[in-house]
């Protein structure tokens, strides 16, 4: 179940990297300092909360974590980040949520050739063929074929801030659910789905590449190239309003009750971050000042 959900987690922030859309443009153009890390004052804060954005998953040579990230954590009572990931039922919320509706099924939307590749893969990753998983949305499948495209030991950064919170004995929440997350990513045509699916399973080094680029630019927190990366690699597909924008409109709100609570650390993908309609021009328009902190 553990390998299952973290496949999920890697998914669900980079898949946003690779395929976020074309409507995301207009906010790549917005200037930001080059930092991953940002402070959040005022309003009606006593004290300054932060935001971190973060790849779910990367190789271990890439992670790190700076003094300023360190710091802020030490300086912050609560952690708080896209799902509550010491949260016990996680697991089986996951397996209630991810399935299609409507009787759509993998072998439906695939050929019979990338069912069998998924099954091979299925076997070797998590020692289960791909029947076990048959009804579920194919971008959720996809996380387990990244994983593979990782040859080497697989760092996280939301597991290591939950490590973190828990021995300072610090508690961890989310800013949404597993369902709201599932929901979101049905809104994109199953079908779709499953083409991307299909070109993960029959081009692996392309998205190897795509993927070491990523990290790059991640590791030079220029978080606006990020999102200039991302529209340039999405093929002119819009997934950012549901996958990106939606999400960071509900979670400002969210962002602020808990800075309001006590001073908090945040940590999403980075690429919620920039742009008009990322989190950081949406905290600023609810009042708050925003800088980076270097």
């Amino acid at each position: 179940m553990h390998q299952r959900v973290y496949s999920l987690l890697w998914l669900l922030g980079t898949i946003l990297v690779f395929l976020a859309g074309c409507k995301t443009s207009e906010s790549a153009a917005v200037k930001n300092e080059h930092s991953l890390l940002w402070k959040i004052e005022g309003k009606n804060l006593k004290r300054p909360s932060y935001v971190l954005g973060t790849i779910h998953l990367l190789p271990q040579k890439d992670f790190f974590l700076s003094e300023s990230m360190k710091l802020a954590l030490a300086n912050t009572q609560q952690v708080v980040l896209e799902l509550d990931m010491d949260d016990p039922t996680m697991g089986m919320n996951m397996l209630q949520n991810a399935s299609m509706s409507e009787g759509n099924t993998l072998n439906k939307l695939l050929s019979e050739g990338d069912y069998q590749q998924l099954d091979a893969i299925f076997k070797k990753s998590t020692g289960v063929g791909i029947e076990a998983f048959n009804k579920w949305q194919p971008m959720l499948v996809a996380s387990v074929v990244m994983q593979q495209m990782m040859d080497t030991q697989i760092a996280s950064y939301e597991l290591t801030l939950v490590r973190l919170a828990q021995e300072a004995q610090k508690e961890v929440k989310g800013l949404e659910s597993i369902q709201e997350q599932t929901e979101a990513m049905a809104t994109i045509p199953y079908t779709q789905q499953a083409k991307y699916l299909s070109e993960l399973l029959n081009d692996v080094d392309k998205q190897k590449t795509l993927f070491g680029k990523m990290v790059e630019l991640y590791k030079s927190q220029n978080i606006n190239a990020l999102l200039d990366y991302i529209v340039t690699q999405s093929g002119g597909i819009d997934f950012s309003t549901v996958l990106l924008n939606e999400r960071n409109q509900k979670w400002v709100p969210r962002i602020a009750l808990h800075a309001a609570e006590k001073p908090t650390f945040f940590a999403v993908g980075a690429g919620h971050l920039p742009g008009k309609d990322g989190v950081l021009a949406l905290l600023r328009k609810a009042g708050y000042r925003v800088t980076a902190v270097l």
